[in-house]
């Protein structure tokens, strides 16, 4: 199969994603049995960087090189995998991550990596923030009597632009998630416990999240 792909030269994320995987195996294998430390980049992410940059200019992802344009469609794709639904980062945290939207190229030429931790760092401060709301919400009483509404599109879904918001946008998520329990017959303590522990383990889940692992995410 690998030399089918290098004989017929067409570029694809599949392949770019295995090679990636054997590059981060080889590179970073003695530090997976550590935690992982997220607050920068390691020694061993530049090395990452220029060979995964060396094979994007090679294979000419998309038949295009790594340019302002790839880069733009790269930082979109990373949020949007972060955070699908745009319950979590505020519109401030994306305007800001925007405005290095044409230099994420330039960045990983030069082998650095550090916009991946900045993003994903702020990605979980604003999990944990999330957290906090749902124990708050869960202690509430909710009326499930008033007609309201929630947009539950991806693709019309925003960013909260204020924790106003956030804090109303995940009041109703938190009434619907009691709601769907409700129709399943699983109400009062046990419908709380059950969504504490599905958020908490999710919180839980993204901070045991390894450096190679966020590397994968972001160069592939």
């Amino acid at each position: 199969m690998t030399k089918s792909i290098l004989a017929s030269r067409k570029p694809n994320f599949f392949a770019l994603g295995v090679a990636f995987l054997v590059i981060s195996g080889a590179l970073l294998l003695p530090l997976r049995e550590s935690p992982a430390d997220l607050e920068g980049p390691r020694a061993s992410d530049r090395q990452v960087a220029l060979v995964v940059t060396a094979l994007l200019n090679q294979e000419h992802l998309l038949d295009k090189p790594l340019n302002d344009e790839i880069s733009e469609r790269a930082i979109k794709t990373f949020l949007k995998g972060l955070d699908p639904m745009k319950v979590y980062f505020y519109q401030s945290d994306i305007d800001e991550f925007m405005q290095q939207s044409k230099s994420i190229d330039d960045s990983v030429r030069r082998g650095d990596l550090s916009f991946a931790y900045e993003v994903f760092n702020r990605f979980l401060k604003r999990v944990d923030e999330r957290v906090e709301l749902v124990d708050v919400l869960l202690e509430q009483n909710h009326d499930f009597e008033v007609d309201e509404e929630m947009v539950t599109d991806r693709d019309e879904a925003t960013y909260a632009k204020t924790p106003a918001e956030a804090l109303d946008r995940w009041r109703k998520r938190i009434k619907y998630d009691l709601l769907v329990l409700k129709s399943d017959e699983i109400e009062g303590q046990e419908a709380t416990d059950r969504l504490k522990r599905r958020y908490t383990s999710y919180a839980k889940r993204m901070n045991q999240l390894k450096s190679d692992d966020l590397l994968e995410m972001y160069l592939s």
